[in-house]
């Protein structure tokens, strides 16, 4: 589980912080549930990564879903 920092355009992905890991997570545009639409940040996402130093960032993710479940509108 993770919430998107950002999404970089340019790049074509996202940066994912995952309180349980040491660095955020790089994750392509490749690895992201499409059929749910692009990432924004501040969204909930399940994520399944590994090890690796793709775009600077220790880990990569293989798999980013995003978690209808928990997702909230700032404020209200």
């Amino acid at each position: 589980m993770g919430t998107v920092v950002r999404w970089d355009e340019q790049a074509h992905g996202a940066v994912i912080e995952v309180p349980d890991l040491s660095g955020d997570v790089w994750a392509d545009a490749t690895a992201v549930d499409t059929a749910e639409g692009t990432l924004r940040a501040g969204q909930v996402v399940s994520v399944e990564w590994t090890e690796t130093q793709e775009h600077g960032r220790p880990f990569r993710a293989v798999r980013v879903r995003r978690r209808q479940d928990l997702q909230a509108t700032p404020g209200a």
